[in-house]
């Protein structure tokens, strides 16, 4: 079991998450971002600011507030109603759930889970509806919000815990846990190791995996697919000149190669008709904060093409993000605060871009039918901005990304940041999930019979089931 252990450390205010005895590993940072227009419109992708610096919760013990220590992890500034995005970078591929303040931000249940919400996944499952709770990398590049509808996401917007904005209290109808509690489960790694191999693909893009020792070529297909966006059906590897059958053992082409480099290989894309298809579309009063949902964005929450014995159950790493307001980050670390973010109006003045990616559409997304925004909970509608926008499907890996500034060395500790309590839940693969909900054989009458807790607002309405 030792091949499976994994170190989760802050590197340059990035979460590291690296295998102890092998090179796969995972990326994931936090951007600063505009908030973009909260209102009955949809936006395209808001750019990369920056990464928040990121802080170790046991170096500044003896200054935050004690149950943001009990917590762990790390923190993180920001200010009241400021937004942001998670980016996420691997070699190879990790399952990630993200929850904020305990509540899965794909699937929008709590991670407590209960009777009722078993009774309303089984439902989606009779509908033909998808479960997926988690997201893939690679293939995910990014989440901005939580999947609130098909192909659209709502912006994560900071805001006091304690006014009932949060994801959280309008779910759950309390606001204890706040922040962000992020989970990784690696895929499963071979125990003959892995191998490196390099695939430049026609737009002379490099891509650096490790693939397991036993990995077929079709492997490589499902990696170069998450990542670019390829279709599985349109690639054709070649290496050495020849073209590499897709159930051949990688391996075995790495045996006949005589460098020292990572096994080259090239990609030609076979060439179809048609194109791509566009997913449908104050003062603060605590010190910790908590995630609200802001305006909707342009984002497809990726389905997971992997089989279910791919994923390393019982070797998930978990760890806390928590959100500290901006006006007490100086009291707590001795650090200057941050700078004001950017506002969407002055974005747009300066003429800078959104981003906008094509991509095929999952309907994986949640029930957040009783989240509201910011603005609808306020009653205030943003105006529109107009702002141009940017294609970034040549290079969707990159092209949001800005340049990061030299990183300030904050604190010498190089400790493990992951929570040694673990998982809020354990991992389970979507495939599983549905066989388990279909053996319930339920369906909307047999939901309307039953009895539900006011408090939880579960209740059909106009055909919709109302979640919580």
């Amino acid at each position: 079991m030792t091949g499976y252990f994994y170190d989760c450390r802050v590197r340059d205010d990035v979460v590291q998450v690296r295998r102890r005895t092998g090179p796969e590993q995972l990326q994931i940072s936090f951007k600063r971002t505009v908030r973009v227009p909260d209102n009955s419109g949809t936006s395209q992708l808001p750019p990369d600011l920056g990464n928040f610096p990121l802080y170790k919760v046991q170096t500044y013990a003896n200054s935050l507030p004690p149950e943001m220590v009990a917590k762990g992890g790390v923190f993180l500034p920001m200010y009241q109603r400021e937004a942001m995005w998670i980016n996420f970078t691997a070699n190879s591929p990790f399952a990630i759930k993200v929850y904020v303040g305990c509540v899965n931000a794909i699937s929008g249940e709590p991670a407590a889970g209960s009777a009722s919400a078993k009774q309303r996944r089984a439902l989606l499952v009779s509908q033909g509806e998808p479960i997926q709770d988690y997201m893939v990398v690679p293939g995910q590049s990014w989440l901005d919000g939580i999947a609130s509808s098909n192909g659209i996401v709502k912006q994560f917007v900071a805001t006091p815990l304690g006014e009932g904005y949060t994801v959280e209290a309008q779910i759950t109808g309390h606001e204890e846990n706040g922040g962000l509690q992020i989970e990784i489960t690696p895929a499963v790694v071979s125990p003959a190791g892995s191998t490196r191999v390099r695939v430049e693909i026609c737009t002379g893009q490099k891509f650096e995996f490790c693939v397991p020792a036993d990995a077929k070529v079709i492997y490589l297909q499902q990696m170069i697919h998450g990542i670019s966006g390829i279709p599985i059906e349109d690639q054709i590897f070649v290496c050495c000149g020849q073209k590499m059958p897709l159930f051949e053992r990688i391996a075995d082409w790495v045996a006949d190669w005589c460098g020292t480099e990572p096994l080259p290989i090239y990609l030609l894309q076979e060439q179809r008709g048609g194109g791509w298809t566009e997913a449908p579309p104050a003062k603060p009063e605590t010190k910790e904060m908590g995630i609200a949902a802001g305006g909707s964005i342009k984002q497809v929450i990726v389905r997971d093409i992997w089989p279910a014995g791919t994923w390393h159950k019982t070797a998930t790493i978990a760890f806390n993000v928590q959100i500290l307001n901006a006006s007490a980050f100086e009291e707590v670390t001795g650090f200057p605060a941050l700078k004001t973010p950017v506002t969407m109006e002055t974005y747009a003045e300066l003429g800078l871009p959104f981003f906008k990616l094509y991509e095929e559409p999952s309907n994986v997304h949640g029930s957040f039918n009783k989240v509201k925004s910011i603005g609808e909970m306020d009653g205030v509608e943003d105006p529109n901005f107009a702002v141009p926008t940017k294609n970034i499907n040549d290079d969707p890996s990159g092209a949001r990304s800005a340049p990061q500034p030299a990183v300030q060395v904050k604190d010498g500790n190089d400790e493990d940041i992951s929570n040694p309590a673990g998982a809020l839940r354990e991992f389970r693969h979507v495939s599983e999930i549905e066989q388990e909900l279909r053996a319930m054989n339920i369906n909307a009458s047999d939901l309307n019979k039953a009895c539900w807790s006011p408090k939880e607002g579960e209740e059909l309405a106009d055909g919709h089931l109302f979640s919580f």
